[in-house]
């Protein structure tokens, strides 16, 4: 394996650990994701020989299980569930394998591709591709991305998109981040990159597409971050400011927390990010 590769797993070991941490305090909302897909379908579902769905990275595959347990409910005897994923993560996969190992998807067909959805490529055709919180990872590929998966969807199928909105607070946090250790002019360059609900929607207006898009509250527990020697703590505030604050100083490491502190919102003596997410339909056009 060459230096550039053991780079690239070790890249995807520590994200995967640190996703971990955040999954657990990460209160999501996917009920409105899959009632705004069952809109979308309307019982059009049962007219297929076989129903598949492909997932851009996926994760842990959490969200996949509660779109596999929606979709089962409308296909009958008879009729394939394929569910085709695109994760480059090799742990993330592992977890994504343990997940589904753990409920009950044993008459779903899998098919996992090692690989980014960049290098990914079919000629099959879906009813549903998803990128659920992931096309954060694929920065200026976004419009691209967008009509290829127009181009693989069957007849009657639909693109899902879910992502932060600009309101959520993690935004103001990695952008204070970059004023105090005075690297601004990186944020500025780097925040053109950062994609959010209002920029992708520019996207695919500028495109000209039809779509429904609605918002959902959600938030981050992080309350660990306020508790000593924590070792949850550690791991969200550097998630939470995209950086390596381990070896940082304590006064920065205190100054980073005030800020946590400030944007915090008080629920249940616990200490919450609001997070708001927004998910978009896009039909085949």
């Amino acid at each position: 394996m060459s230096t550039s590769s053991n780079t690239q797993q070790q890249m995807y070991e520590a994200y995967a650990s640190s996703y971990t941490i955040f999954l657990k305090n990460w209160q999501a909302n996917r009920k409105l994701a899959l009632e705004m897909l069952k809109k979308h379908f309307q019982g059009s579902l049962s007219q297929q020989t076989e129903v598949s769905i492909l997932s851009v990275g996926p994760g842990p595959g959490e969200f996949d299980k509660q779109v596999i347990y929606f979709l089962k409910q409308y296909v009958g005897e008879g009729q394939t569930l394929k569910y085709v994923l695109v994760e480059p993560n090799h742990i993330h996969r592992q977890m994504f394998e343990a997940t589904m190992q753990s409920a009950d998807v044993s008459t779903v067909h899998f098919e996992m591709h090692p690989k980014t959805i960049e290098e990914f490529q079919t000629n099959e055709q879906f009813d549903c591709i998803h990128y659920t919180h992931s096309i954060y990872h694929m920065p200026g590929q976004e419009r691209q991305l967008i009509l290829e998966s127009l181009n693989l969807l069957k007849d009657g199928g639909v693109l899902l998109i879910t992502l932060d909105t600009e309101e959520a607070v993690i935004f103001t946090l990695i952008a204070k981040y970059a004023e105090v250790v005075g690297n601004e002019q990186y944020w500025q360059e780097g925040s053109s990159q950062m994609m959010e609900s209002k920029k992708l929607s520019e996207i695919i207006d500028d495109i000209g597409l039809s779509y429904k898009f609605e918002t959902y509250p959600e938030y981050l527990d992080v309350s660990a971050c306020f508790e000593q020697n924590s070792e949850e703590g550690r791991v969200l505030m550097d998630f939470l400011f995209q950086a390596n604050l381990r070896d940082a100083p304590a006064e920065l490491n205190q100054q980073l927390l005030s800020l946590v502190d400030k944007v915090a919102v008080e629920q249940n003596d616990r200490k919450m990010l609001y997070l708001p997410a927004g998910t978009f339909v896009i039909p085949k056009q």
